[in-house]
């Protein structure tokens, strides 16, 4: 099969990012254009059209606007994910040599970004629940704690990355702990990836958005949390703490000099789709259903776990003795795609489509799995083993550019990688370039790699003695 043939492939439920749900969602103006001849719309930057960093042309003009509407210094938009966007702001943060504070469940990007300027990582660890195998979300007390635990004297801190929510949709009271930050003249890069619909829809008793949290730099997904095209991106950016002169640098160094004129479309129709009333209404409908849907499957003694972010639904396979990447393969080849297996749940992305029949096909497949899998005893989750307070023993970039060898994962003990490790889904690193490799970490990747595939006989580069 090639992938233009996959790409038309039909699935009964597709419960996955992006959240328009292959199309069902998507605003009515990007529709439009798509049903134009095909690449009709695939333009470069005519002066009429303009760049996310021109001064003048329509991009310009809806990105002042919704600066505007939000109340917030400047809004760029992206075209390769929230991923360059973030990369962007951390660049705007620090220089080389300098220190970022942030929690273990960081995205890939950040560390790709701190190797790449040689940004020196500060690592804070995350309560733990042994029961879903998830961080917990950060609190104002744990923070506080963090902070005392840093020599703020010796190590130049420079800013402090926070993830909220995270991918299952635990989000934490931002205000609190921006607060702390802020009481320190650190500014606060908020990774709202999963969480750009908090800002619309504050009347819903959601998590309050990173924006009204008086974060320094936003980054949305739009299309993980909102409904536009995969890689579409925005970054808010508000305060006095950090040169705009320098964020601008840094936006301008990680776009590419032909961005996608489609993409930059959908940048602007699925923000102000949410701002319809005819649309909104419709989406706060949805987020209010899919509520509805996980008390209903509560009712059917389906083992589910709640977070913050209700287009989550969440299956804590573990209940029964099941991985969720066993429970993952039995809903796709029984066609329910989820989005997120890991080694105790499995998560599924409602998204922003009608999802009437979700509650039937669920419990179906739900009840067929009970019937045909094989039942262990129940699952155990080792707690990541870190330190409150962590640094890699070499600086990221070095050990990434270093010489090393290549050797089975099993087999490093003691070493010191050049490698990240990060299985997919969901991008959080395992282990980072410079860390040395102790028995406690391969105890704990070892009992991860029990489930999953990615890991298992996994190599490692570590560095040459």
């Amino acid at each position: 099969m090639s992938i233009s043939s996959f790409l038309t492939k039909k699935f009964l439920k597709s419960l996955f990012f992006p959240a328009h749900n292959r199309g069902k969602a998507l605003p009515k103006r990007l529709i439009k254009i798509l049903k134009m001849r095909p690449g009709f719309w695939d333009l470069p930057e005519l002066p009429e059209i303009g760049s996310p960093l021109a001064k003048t042309g329509l991009i310009a003009k809806s990105q002042k606007e919704l600066s505007k509407r939000f109340k917030t210094k400047r809004c760029f938009f992206g075209v390769n994910g929230a991923s360059g966007l973030i990369q962007s702001g951390i660049i705007a943060m620090a220089k080389p040599g300098e220190y970022i504070l942030m929690p273990r469940n960081v995205h890939i990007s950040v560390i790709k970004t701190c190797a790449m300027q040689n940004i020196i990582p500060i690592f804070f660890n995350i309560e733990f629940s042994s029961k879903t195998g998830h961080y917990k979300p950060i609190t104002k007390k744990w923070l506080k704690k963090v902070f005392k635990n840093i020599d703020f004297k010796k190590k130049k801190v420079v800013g402090v990355i926070l993830v909220n929510p995270y991918y299952q949709g635990y989000a934490a009271e931002l205000e609190p702990l921006i607060d702390i930050c802020h009481q320190k003249n650190l500014p606060v890069l908020v990774d709202e990836a999963h969480g750009a619909y908090f800002l619309f829809c504050q009347n819903l008793n959601l998590p309050k958005s990173a924006l009204k949290s008086k974060a320094d730099l936003v980054v949305h997904s739009l299309h993980k949390s909102l409904n536009g095209l995969t890689q579409t991106s925005v970054l808010w950016y508000q305060g006095d703490l950090i040169e705009e002169s320098n964020l601008i640098r840094s936006v301008n160094l990680f776009q590419t000099t032909s961005p996608s004129s489609l993409l930059l479309s959908s940048c602007e129709e699925s923000i102000k789709d949410w701002l319809n009333k005819k649309s909104i209404s419709k989406y706060q409908k949805r987020i209010l259903e899919a509520k509805a849907i996980f008390q209903k499957l509560l009712r059917k003694n389906i083992p589910l776990i709640e977070t913050q972010d209700p287009l989550k639904i969440i299956l804590n396979t573990s209940k029964i003795g099941i991985d969720g990447f066993t429970a993952d393969s039995f809903f796709y080849k029984n066609g329910l795609i989820a989005e997120l297996p890991e080694m105790m749940t499995l998560t599924f992305c409602l998204g922003f489509s009608d999802q009437s029949n979700f509650i039937a096909l669920f419990e179906k497949i739900w009840m067929k799995l009970l019937k045909e899998s094989k039942h262990f005893s129940k699952l155990k989750m080792i707690k990541p083993p870190f330190k409150l307070i962590e640094t890699p023993e070499k600086h990221i970039g070095v050990a990434l550019r270093s010489k090393t060898n290549r050797i089975l994962l099993s087999e490093s003990l003691g070493q010191i990688s050049g490698d990240i490790i990060c299985p997919y889904p969901p991008g959080i690193p395992l282990i980072v370039p410079g860390e040395r490799i102790d028995q406690n970490r391969l105890n704990w990747i070892k009992n991860l790699s029990m489930y999953n595939e990615d890991l298992v006989n996994s190599y490692i580069s570590v560095l040459k003695s």
